[in-house]
Formats: C-alpha cells, sequence, structure tokens
C-alpha cells in the first residue's frame, strides 16, 4: 500500500494498492454470482440519482451484507490511514455504464472521512475521481461541472482507493466514462470524537443500543 498526498492539509491522499486487484476482482464475481442465485440481475437494480446523468447500477451494504463486512474490516486501515479513532457509517456499490458522469457535489454528515475504492474496469481504462482543493462551509447545489475550481484528478486502477473528506470538498466525475462499465465501492466514516459521531453506522447500527440475549 502506498499513500500518495498529505490528506489533512490536502482533503485527500490517493492510496495506491489499499486492496489486491484479485480480491477486487473476487467480489465483483462473487457479487454476480449471488445476485444471479436471487434472481435480481444487476441491470435490474439501476437507478437514477441528481448526481448521475444517468441510471446507474447501486446496492447499499443493507442490500447486500457482505459489503458490511468490507466497511467494519478496512475500518482499522482507515484509521491508521486519517490518524482518527473512526466508526464505519455506510457505504455503497455503483456500476458506472459508458459515457456516464458524476456531478458535481459535497456529500452529508455521515461522510465525514470517506474512500472511493475502484474495483473494476470493463477495459482497464483508468477513470479519474475529481476533487476540488477548495474548502467549503456548507453545502452547495449540485452541478455538471467545477466551472474555475483548482481541481485534483486522481485516476485508479483496482484496488486503489482515494481517501477524502467529501463534506469539506466538493467532488465528481465530469469526464465521461471511457469504459463499457466500471465499478466502484464508496466507504464512509465519522470521528468517534467529534460531533458527527451520532451518524455511526448511520445512526440505527451497534453503536446506539447495548444488545441483549435471552439465554
Amino acid at each position: 500500500m502506498l499513500v500518495e498526498g498529505d490528506y489533512w492539509q490536502d482533503g485527500y491522499a490517493l492510496v495506491r494498492g489499499l486492496i489486491s486487484p484479485e480480491l477486487a476482482n473476487a467480489f465483483l464475481q462473487t457479487l454476480r454470482v449471488d445476485m444471479a442465485r436471487q434472481a435480481l440481475p444487476l441491470q435490474d437494480a439501476a437507478q437514477s440519482a441528481p448526481i448521475l446523468d444517468r441510471p446507474s447500477v447501486e446496492l447499499y451494504g443493507h442490500h447486500y451484507r457482505p459489503m458490511i463486512q468490507f466497511l467494519w474490516g478496512l475500518t482499522p486501515i482507515v484509521s491508521t490511514l486519517t490518524d482518527r479513532e473512526l466508526l464505519p457509517t455506510y457505504n455503497y456499490f455503483r456500476i458506472y455504464p459508458k459515457d456516464a458522469i458524476c456531478r458535481v457535489h459535497s456529500d452529508r454528515e455521515a461522510c465525514e472521512h470517506s474512500l472511493s475504492l475502484t474495483l473494476g474496469y470493463s477495459d482497464d481504462i483508468p477513470w479519474p475521481l475529481e476533487i476540488d482543493r477548495g474548502l467549503i462551509d456548507e453545502p452547495g447545489p449540485i452541478k455538471d461541472s467545477f466551472e474555475k475550481a483548482d481541481v485534483a484528478r486522481l485516476p485508479m486502477a483496482a484496488g486503489d482507493a482515494v481517501l477524502y473528506r467529501g463534506v469539506e470538498h466538493r467532488h465528481g466525475r465530469t469526464t465521461p466514462n471511457p469504459n463499457r462499465w466500471s465499478a466502484h465501492m464508496f466507504l464512509h466514516w465519522v470521528d468517534r470524537n467529534s460531533r458527527h459521531r451520532r451518524f455511526a453506522f448511520d445512526g440505527h447500527g451497534p453503536a446506539s443500543r447495548k444488545v441483549e440475549f435471552d439465554l
């Protein structure tokens, strides 16, 4: 694993080799097989959203439980990378079709510390995540471009990730996807000691109640 950039100074850092390409591909293969077993073709999971210019396949952790284990399992590594004691909030998986873009936006408070993990491309053409180097004080409107902002463009291979503070920095993918499809997982955390702690486990998970067993 190789970290490029200063996360706290720049608001983002490129993490080369966060997971191996083989592990990324194994996840995609397992997901495809599991969806077929559930008679849920991935194309039937396509959804529209304001930040998307066309429907894209999208699954959240509560749709596919192995994703939650991915989120929890990466928590110690991301805590080390951020030098903060983090609690997971939520994650989701998205497949962008060819020529898709992701409009410029900022994230909600549950995404205090975020990771954009590239899992695979149909044509192995890196498609960069773009991040506005400027800080924002509050969420703004979703836009099709960064206009005149100073933007970092961060290409990733399968297994690479960008760690970023999406609440404070606008981000997106404004260059059309050059692949027939590209697959990504987006994972989010909050600092245990920050005001965002209430969003841990998306506000309704294990952090909010003690477990009891009737034995």
